[in-house]
Order: structure tokens, then C-alpha cells, then sequence
């Protein structure tokens, strides 16, 4: 090899060794390539223009990558607005609530007293645990016992932390479920009440029966699944219906219990993990939730001179205040609003299912609500149209009556008019 080759050769060499190793073309990403970044917010997205009409903000991570020939459907659209805030006069919303989606109702009478993108649709997170709940409440004795196997015990996600062999009653495991919020909770009250297809056909059932419209459960315990979807509105019908099932309410109002133990592990205590209940002394309890795509969502409730009011609040970040303290800040925004001054109803929707509703393009303006009105548009008799109508009508009557005193006698009113 001729010397100047080698130093080539040598020179080559050299750079080599100070570069970083090549890694092979089929090396997979690293664990912290694959992790979402942490979602952070100046103030609340904007939803005047209802970005999530049809279909909740596109997810961080793989959660919802469908199998081959499974890519669920979006539910149809049944009531496409208003998506902005919509609020009585005298009602400011905390600069601390960095929620895309928001409601605030009175729990007893279910007057809305208001609301942030209603019918907007985002994932519920652990919120929708309450399904779960409701369910076993209906369909299994509490003091029944239940063994558990390890694929409960092994769920990921937030655990109770029941163990494979332990013995738990069906009431035990309602507290860990509403409380702690456990995953492994939930996987055992499924098989109890039929396996995991049967019971995400339950709660689904259930959530039809309740009269949603923007919710579909991809999982019973609120991971993140292809077709996740609920709204602040139905989420409202649904823990209204919660707030007035006594037996629920009753757990969801405890604050810690004695938790039993299992193979030579003693037992332990489980304390609710909803801040509201734990912090205000007027607080009543409600249901955490969160995930990577979901971010934070939130029910909690208050119970202050006389009224109980809870709020509902979905795709929300911590930056000014955790989603215990922006419920607590709005439900205190909603206490002053007398009743009867709130912008609409927590009823269920009437879909007319001979003829679906279409489905509106996202940049489509936004129709008002079905019991949800903006108190800072006209009332429906201030409306220009029906003044217009009024007008119109008087006219008429006024030229009627000189006819009829011009002519001696009545004139028969045209058919079809004066009864549209």
C-alpha cells in the first residue's frame, strides 16, 4: 500500500473514532422518543369555532391506533353548538380554568348554570368509571365476594392494589374504584358482571339510556381506545344521575376506608383522591380522571346555602390551578347566579331516529344548543325576526278593522295564514 494510502487510511480511521456509533437502519426508537410531551397552556383553547365538533383533539401517543379493519366510526353529530363559553350576564370565568370543555349545573334541579363548548367532544379519562359503577350497583349484591385472579391484579394504569388471590367484596371494590380510581378495580367488577365485551356493552347501554349523544366507552376503566368520546354535557347528565343514586353517592362522598390486605400482606387504608372533598368543607365528592391524551378531566361538587351544584371539566392542564381548585373556582362563580338565571337544562337530547341528524362540517356556524342558550343574545322576544312578525301581524290588524269599517262587514281570513 503506498504511504498515501495509508495515511488516507489512518486519517479515516481517526474521525471514525470520534464520531457517535451509526445506529443500525432497523433499530427501534428509544422508550423517550415514543413518551408525549407535557401539554402545557398560556390560557383556554379557543372553541368558539368548534374544533371538536366531531371527533375529540388528535391524540399524543398510540392509544388509539386501531387494529387492521376496525377504525371506529364517529358518532353522529345531534347538536353541533354553541361551542364557545355561554354564560349569564355577571358570570366571569376564572383565568385559572385552562379547560377546552366546561359545565356547571345545579344538581337537584339540573339547571345549567354555565358552560364551555357543551356537546364539544373530548376523551373522559376516569371519569367514566361512573358507568362502571352504576352498573355493578344495579346488577350485583355488594356483600358478594370476589377472588381476584392476576390478570386484575396486573392492570396498568391506577391500581387499589388488589392482589391475585386476595378476597374483596363487590362494595370494597367499588371504593377502590371511585376513590383510588383502580384500573384493577374495574378488570374485576368486569369479569363479575360478564367479562370485559360484556360489561363496555353495559355501560354503553347505560350511557344510551341516560340520554347521551357524544359518548362512546372504548374501555370501562377510561384508558385512552380507537372511538373514545364523551361531552361536558353528557358527562353532566350522567353524574347527575350518579349524585342521585344514594348508595353512590354515598361512596363517592367517603373520604378514606380500611382496605383489606391479601397472602401475608396486611391491610391498608384508601383515602379518596378527589381534592375538592378532601380540601373545601363545603365539597362533596365526584370522580378524578387522566390521562397522556386526555390530559386532566374532573367532577366535583359543592353543597353551600342551600344549593348543590357540581361542575364537569374535561381536557384541562395544571399550569395556574389543579382541577380540584379550577372546579371549586367555578362552581363559586356559579353560586351567586340565582336559579332560574342559568343558560339552559340538563335533559336528555331527542333524536328523531327515522331521520338522523347530519353531520356538519367542522367550520359550519354553530347552532344554539337544544336547553342550552346564550344569556348574552336576545331573549326569543327580542329577536329581529319575530319583531318583524309582531309588526307585520299589527299592521294586518289594524287594515283589517279599517276594511271592516269601511265595508260594513267582516271579511273571512284567507286559510293557511295565522297558524304557522
Amino acid at each position: 500500500m503506498s504511504f498515501v494510502m495509508k495515511m488516507l487510511a489512518s486519517l479515516t480511521l481517526a474521525v471514525a473514532l470520534t464520531l457517535p456509533p451509526m445506529p443500525a437502519p432497523d433499530a427501534p426508537e428509544t422508550p423517550e422518543s415514543t413518551e408525549p410531551e407535557i401539554t402545557t397552556r398560556e390560557h383556554a383553547p379557543d372553541t368558539d369555532n368548534c374544533p371538536n365538533v366531531l371527533t375529540p383533539p388528535e391524540p399524543r401517543t398510540t392509544s388509539e391506533v386501531p387494529q387492521p379493519g376496525a377504525d371506529p366510526t364517529p358518532l353522529p353529530v345531534v347538536v353541533d353548538g354553541p361551542c364557545g363559553v355561554t354564560a349569564p350576564r355577571g358570570f366571569d370565568v376564572p383565568e385559572e380554568v385552562h379547560a377546552s370543555a366546561w359545565l356547571v349545573a345545579d344538581m337537584d334541579t339540573g339547571e345549567v348554570i354555565a358552560a364551555k363548548d357543551p356537546h364539544g367532544r373530548y376523551r373522559p379519562a376516569s371519569i367514566i368509571k361512573v358507568l362502571l359503577a352504576m352498573v355493578a350497583l344495579e346488577e350485583l349484591d355488594p356483600a358478594r365476594e370476589v377472588v381476584i385472579d392476576r390478570a386484575s391484579a396486573e392492570q396498568i394504569g391506577s391500581a387499589v392494589g388488589i392482589g391475585e388471590g386476595g378476597t374483596y367484596t363487590v362494595d370494597e371494590l367499588l371504593h377502590g374504584l371511585m376513590l383510588a380510581s383502580g384500573n384493577d378495580a374495574a378488570h374485576a367488577l368486569a369479569q363479575e358482571l360478564g367479562g370485559d365485551e360484556a360489561t363496555l356493552e353495559k355501560v354503553n347501554r347505560l350511557a344510551r339510556e341516560l340520554g347521551t349523544t357524544d359518548t362512546r366507552a372504548a374501555s370501562y376503566s377510561g384508558l385512552d381506545a380507537p372511538g373514545m368520546s364523551t361531552s361536558a354535557f353528557d358527562m353532566g347528565l350522567i353524574y347527575r344521575a350518579a349524585y342521585a343514586t344514594p348508595r353512590l353517592a354515598e361512596i363517592m362522598n367517603t373520604d378514606h376506608i380500611p382496605f383489606p390486605g391479601f397472602d401475608d400482606l396486611p391491610g391498608f387504608e384508601v383515602w379518596n383522591d378527589n381534592g375538592l372533598l378532601m380540601n373545601d368543607e363545603h365539597g362533596l365528592g365526584g370522580k378524578t380522571g387522566f390521562t397522556d391524551d386526555a390530559n386532566h378531566t374532573f367532577v366535583g361538587a359543592k353543597e353551600q346555602d342551600g344549593r348543590r351544584v357540581f361542575t364537569v371539566i374535561l381536557d384541562t392542564t395544571t399550569e395556574k390551578a389543579r382541577p380540584w381548585e379550577q372546579a371549586r373556582l367555578l362552581i363559586d362563580a356559579a353560586l351567586p347566579v340565582p336559579a332560574g338565571e342559568g343558560v339552559g337544562l340538563l335533559e336528555p337530547v331527542v333524536v328523531d331516529e327515522e331521520e338522523p341528524a347530519p353531520t356538519p362540517a367542522p367550520e359550519q356556524d354553530p347552532a344554539e344548543v337544544p336547553g342550552v342558550h346564550d344569556a348574552d343574545d336576545p331573549r326569543p322576544w327580542e329577536e329581529p325576526g319575530i319583531i318583524a312578525v309582531v309588526v307585520v301581524s299589527l299592521l294586518a290588524l289594524v287594515a283589517a278593522v279599517i276594511s271592516v269599517r269601511t265595508s260594513g262587514r267582516p271579511r273571512r281570513r284567507p286559510s293557511g295564514r295565522g297558524n304557522r
